[in-house]
C-alpha cells in the first residue's frame, strides 16, 4: 500500500474561452503552462515532504525518502488535467503517515542463526505524518501556481 493525493485543474477550457482564447478546442491536457505549475506544485510538495520525513527521523535505507514522486493521471472529466504526489511502492508509508494500531502476522524466518516459528505481533505505530503537513504548508502557493496558470500570467 501506497499514499498519494490529486491536484486537479478543472472547467480549464471555459476559463481559456472566456479569456478569449484563439484556439476553437483547447485541452487542459495539451496546456504547457498548467503542466508547468502542477510539476512545479508537486516539486514544492515533494520537497517540504522530505524535510519532513528529515525531521522525523523516518530515515534507516532511504526508501521512503526516494519513493516521493508525482505522475499525471487522467480523470473521467476531459477538462481536467490532474497529478498524484505520494510514495509509491513503499508498503510502510502510510504507517507512517496516518499511524498503526493493530495485529500483525510475522511469518517464520531465522534470526542470527536461530529459527523463529511464525506467529502474531500487536503493534501501535503512533502516526507521524509528511506528505499531507508538506500540502498544508504549500497550498495557497499551490493554487497561486495554478490560477496563474489558468489566467495566462
Amino acid at each position: 500500500m501506497s499514499i498519494s493525493f490529486k491536484i486537479r485543474a478543472r472547467n480549464l477550457e471555459k476559463i481559456l474561452k472566456q479569456l478569449g482564447d484563439q484556439q476553437s478546442e483547447v485541452s487542459s491536457r495539451d496546456n504547457p503552462a498548467l503542466k508547468a505549475a502542477l510539476i512545479k506544485s508537486a516539486n514544492l510538495i515533494i520537497n517540504q515532504a522530505k524535510l519532513n520525513i528529515r525531521g522525523w527521523g523516518l530515515i534507516d535505507t532511504g526508501r521512503l525518502l526516494n519513493s516521493l514522486r508525482y505522475e499525471f493521471y487522467r480523470p473521467e472529466n476531459k477538462d481536467s488535467l490532474g497529478i498524484r504526489i505520494g510514495s509509491f511502492g513503499v508498503p510502510y508509508a502510510a504507517v507512517w503517515e496516518f499511524g498503526f494500531h493493530g495485529t500483525v502476522s510475522v511469518r517464520a524466518h531465522s534470526r542470527m542463526g536461530n529459527n523463529v516459528r511464525a506467529h502474531s505481533r500487536k503493534m501501535n505505530v503512533p502516526k507521524k505524518p509528511y506528505l499531507l503537513p508538506a500540502y498544508e504548508a504549500n497550498k495557497i502557493r499551490i493554487r497561486q501556481l495554478i490560477t496563474e496558470a489558468s489566467n495566462g500570467v
